[in-house]
C-alpha cells in the first residue's frame, strides 16, 4: 500500500506491541507509544490460545521464554467435584500450535525489547487528529506525533476511541475479584495444566505458566472486590466450597501481588474507525475475562490488519475491510464472555446440576469439537 508509510500506534500492551512487530514485517515504519514510563508493577498471566500463538510465532515471538505450553486444561463442579478433563495440548498441536499460559509482563518486556528505539515510553496520549493527508497524536507533554494513520490500542479506557465515540462507556457487571502471579507452583497443581473451579457465584482457577510460575484467579459473579478488607479473608468468605489448591495459592501469595479486577465490556461498538485513525484490541471491543479471549483477539486483530496492507489500495478500504472482518468475530468473544459468566459462576442449583452432568457426559468426539473451536477462537 504505496500511501501508508508510517503508523503512529497509541498503548505498549500486548496489542500495540504485536501490531508495530507485525507492520514492521511489512514494511511499514511503527512508532509505539505507550501512556507509563514503567512496565506493570503487577505481574499477571493470560492463557493464548493457538490461533493467537501462531500469530506471535510468526513475528519471532519466544513464548517458551514467557510461558508453557498447556495440555490439560480439568474442570471442577458446584462442590469442588471433577467434572472434565480438556485434552488442549493434543488438539492445539493438530490445529498447528500449543497454546500457552503466559506470564503477561514477561511477555510485555520481550516485546517491548523487540521493538526497541521504535517504542517511547512515558507519552500520555490526549488527543488526535486526522486530516486528509496524514493523522496526528498529541501528548501530554505537549510534543505530538504524526503519520500517515493513528492506530488506538489502549485499552478498554481508550483515549482515541474517544475522536470516533465521545462518549461510549463500558457496560460494567457487578462482577468483579483478583488475579496473581506466584514464584513457585501450589503443590497440588501439576505440570502443563490449567485447573477450573465453577462454584455457585465464583470462578476460580490455577495454572502453570512455566519458569516455576503459576498464576491463579478468583472471580465473583454478584460481588465486587472490597478495598477495605482483607482479599484473602474475601476469597474465603465467598468461595463456597474452597479447593485445597486454591487455599494453597492465598498461603503461597501476598496481599499486595493480588491485582483486583471487574468485569465489563463493549459489546457492538461502531465503528472503528474515522478518517485515517482506527481502534482495535481492548479500544474497540474490550471483553470481560471470563471466556479468557480479549489478549488473544487483540493479537489476532494486530496480525489481521497488517496482513490488509498487502490486501488494500488505500487506507480507508484497509480500515472498513478491518472491521467489517474482524467486528463479528470480536462481537461473538463478548457474547461468549457473558455466556461464560453465567455457566460457570452462575448461582442457579438447577442449572448448576444440570451443567455437572452435561459435562461429565461429553462424547470424545463432541470434546474433540469444543477444544478445537477454542484453540481456534471460535
Amino acid at each position: 500500500m504505496k500511501n501508508l508509510k508510517r503508523a503512529v500506534i497509541i498503548g505498549g500492551g500486548i496489542g500495540g506491541l504485536t501490531l508495530a512487530l507485525a507492520l514492521r514485517k511489512k514494511g511499514v515504519e511503527a512508532k509505539v507509544f505507550e501512556k507509563y514510563d514503567h512496565f506493570q508493577q503487577h505481574r499477571t498471566g493470560f492463557l493464548i490460545w493457538t490461533y493467537a500463538i501462531k500469530v506471535l510465532q510468526g513475528l519471532d515471538v519466544d513464548v517458551d521464554r514467557v510461558g508453557a505450553p498447556l495440555e490439560v486444561f480439568e474442570v471442577y463442579g458446584r462442590k469442588g467435584q471433577p467434572l472434565t478433563e480438556m485434552p488442549i495440548g493434543t488438539v492445539s498441536r493438530e490445529m498447528g500450535a500449543d497454546s500457552y499460559e503466559i506470564n503477561r509482563r514477561a511477555l510485555i518486556e520481550m516485546m517491548s525489547e523487540m521493538v526497541g528505539p521504535d517504542l517511547a515510553a512515558g507519552k500520555n496520549c490526549i488527543s488526535v487528529e486526522s486530516f486528509e493527508d496524514r493523522a496526528v497524536a498529541h501528548f501530554e507533554d505537549g510534543s505530538s506525533a504524526e503519520g500517515d494513520v493513528v492506530i488506538g490500542c489502549d485499552g478498554a479506557n481508550s483515549t482515541v476511541r474517544k475522536f470516533i465515540h465521545e462518549n461510549a462507556e463500558l457496560n460494567m457487571f457487578n462482577a468483579g475479584g483478583w488475579i496473581a502471579i506466584m514464584d513457585q507452583h501450589p503443590p497440588d497443581l501439576k505440570p502443563n495444566r490449567h485447573m477450573d473451579f465453577w462454584e455457585p457465584g465464583i470462578k476460580a482457577g490455577v495454572a502453570d505458566i512455566g519458569n516455576g510460575e503459576a498464576r491463579w484467579y478468583v472471580g465473583m459473579n454478584g460481588a465486587l472486590p472490597n478495598p477495605d478488607r482483607s482479599i484473602k479473608e474475601q476469597i474465603v468468605e465467598a468461595v463456597p466450597v474452597l479447593p485445597q489448591v486454591i487455599q494453597q495459592c492465598l498461603d503461597l501469595t501476598d496481599e499486595k501481588e493480588m491485582v483486583p479486577v471487574m468485569g465489563g465490556d463493549l459489546l457492538a461498538l461502531k465503528p472503528w474507525l474515522k478518517g485515517r485513525v482506527l481502534i482495535m484490541g481492548d479500544a474497540a471491543h474490550a471483553t470481560s475475562p471470563y471466556a479468557g479471549m480479549g489478549a488473544c483477539a487483540a493479537i489476532a486483530d494486530a496480525g489481521h490488519l497488517a496482513e490488509l496492507t498487502g490486501a488494500c489500495t488505500d487506507i480507508t478500504e484497509m480500515f472498513q475491510r478491518f472491521q467489517d472482518d474482524r467486528k463479528p468475530i470480536t462481537d461473538g468473544i463478548i457474547e461468549e464472555s457473558r455466556d461464560s459468566l453465567d455457566m460457570s459462576a452462575g448461582s442457579s442449583k438447577i442449572k448448576n446440576w444440570f451443567r455437572d452432568l452435561k459435562m461429565q457426559h461429553i462424547p470424545d468426539k463432541a470434546m474433540h469439537k469444543i477444544v478445537a473451536d477454542m484453540v481456534n477462537g471460535n
